[in-house]
């Protein structure tokens, strides 16, 4: 028999799960969480992010069922980030784990992350790729952390994984300050690497195993992809310090952006200071060229790849990776403050 939290009863995990108009899917993650039934309290936190359809109201319908469900309003912040530091703040248990509302975490799964952080700070699992994913039409033919954590081209000196299957205690997570709110993607990774620069270790469990469910049809594989690639571009700037090149993409170096424009912080050249609009005009001259440069370069490498499409599995394959290429070279890269190595950090060496 379940355990419910109560005010002298503390929980002793809380599940965290960040939801935008998730209406159509957050029944199967909730489903998955009632059919868990651990002998100590616990919670169940969906923090709604301002959806516009029925996630609310699904939620408040589903507390009838299950008592450890609280609704959180996360509205004045947007982005999964925000949504998840909003709940993180309504938390009453020092173990956190976190999953995502278009997923399903898999039998044990509560047992398993309650388990794991008794004995570490961070953890994380595997995901599955079948069971969620058998009836789509286009999709990916993989599936990411499948049985290891990931590995960032140029930061190997940390491990990272996705936030929809991940636990960590709270006191770690108010150390570094929660996820970063101003990151459209690749929060995720960036938290894992701050808490590691902070001293703590991100362990894989095989135990605690998320059923992910991928993107149906080339447009949104091509949304989602684009925006990683945008991600991966970002986090690489954040950590340039730690970085050996951080311009670069990691599959074509000359996607360099070094001579389109002054690094941040350089000395203005001579011709520069001079101001006039030959300066300028050369400038968007410089920039026109590169940009016409990097894109000449794309269509060539998509009509390369183009033609080793076999299957349809294939073609989605292709989507993805030309549409993270292409996130990496022109996406957005919103601001952030890069990351300065503690003085005790000895590049990941024990």
């Amino acid at each position: 028999m379940s355990a419910h939290p109560g005010e002298s009863d503390p929980p002793e995990l809380s599940v965290v799960i960040p939801a935008y108009d998730a209406e159509s899917t957050l029944g199967v993650q909730l489903g998955a969480l009632l059919a868990q039934r651990p002998a100590w309290p616990w919670e169940v936190i969906v923090s709604d992010n301002g959806s516009n359809d029925g996630t609310r109201r699904l939620v408040q319908e589903w507390t009838a069922r299950m008592p450890e469900l609280r609704l959180v309003d996360a509205s004045a912040r947007r982005g999964p980030s925000a949504a998840r530091n909003i709940a993180v703040a309504q938390a009453r248990a020092s173990a956190l784990a976190f999953c995502d509302a278009d997923d399903m975490v898999a039998d044990g799964w509560v047992e398993a992350v309650h388990r794991a952080l008794g004995e570490h700070e961070f953890v994380a699992g595997p995901f599955e790729g079948a069971r969620l994913n058998s009836d789509l039409k286009s999709s990916v033919t993989w599936t990411a952390q499948t049985d290891r954590l990931t590995v960032k081209p140029g930061l190997e000196q940390f491990v990272t994984a996705g936030s929809g299957n991940m636990g960590v205690r709270k006191a770690v997570f108010d150390e570094v300050g929660g996820f970063f709110e101003g990151a459209r993607t690749a929060e995720d990774d960036d938290f894992c690497i701050r808490v590691q620069l902070a001293g703590h270790d991100l362990v894989f469990v095989p135990d605690v195993v998320l059923h992910v469910r991928r993107r149906d049809g080339l447009r949104n594989i091509a949304r989602q992809s684009f925006a990683y690639g945008a991600g991966e571009r970002w986090l690489s700037l954040r950590y340039s310090l730690l970085l050996g090149d951080a311009s670069s993409e990691p599959s074509d170096p000359s996607s360099s952006d070094a001579d389109a424009a002054p690094a941040a912080g350089d000395a203005p050249s001579t011709r520069a200071r001079g101001g006039g609009a030959a300066d300028r005009l050369a400038a968007l001259v410089r920039r026109g060229r590169t940009i016409v440069v990097r894109g000449v370069g794309f269509v060539g490498k998509a009509f390369r790849k183009a033609s080793t499409v076999r299957r349809p599995g294939d073609l989605s394959d292709l989507v993805w990776r030309l549409s993270w290429s292409a996130g990496w070279r022109f996406g957005h890269v919103p601001p952030a403050p890069p990351i300065v190595p503690p003085a005790h950090w000895n590049g990941g060496r024990s």
